[in-house]
């Protein structure tokens, strides 16, 4: 049996029961064409001004160094980058604890 994806038959308007397995049966299978969807009213969206906010914010930040991550590249590249483990457990335990503080009890 052939599980077929929701949201297809969602998109399709088709109603939700067994999903089409076969060749033939899909063939069978009505399919409204894309060209005779029917016309819709066009909406306007507006977006806020937060986006360019965010952008303003990011790109006043300056956590990216692009000068680092050529630098970390390259080490990769020529295996002389070394990962501390001990540094990495440390902060993914640092990480989880504070995730389990501010979870509801």
């Amino acid at each position: 049996m052939k599980i077929g994806n929701p949201l297809d038959l969602f998109r399709s308007g088709a109603p939700a029961g067994p999903a089409v397995s076969t060749d033939a049966e899909k063939a069978k299978s009505p399919a409204a064409p894309l060209s005779s969807a029917k016309a819709v009213d066009s909406a306007t969206v507006k977006l806020s001004g937060g986006l360019d906010q965010l952008k303003a914010d990011l790109s006043a930040d300056e956590a990216f160094d692009a000068k680092r991550v050529e630098q970390l590249k390259a080490a990769i590249a020529d295996g002389s980058f070394k990962v501390n483990a001990d540094v990495v457990a440390s902060k993914l335990i640092a990480s989880n604890l504070e995730a389990l503080s501010r979870a509801p009890r």
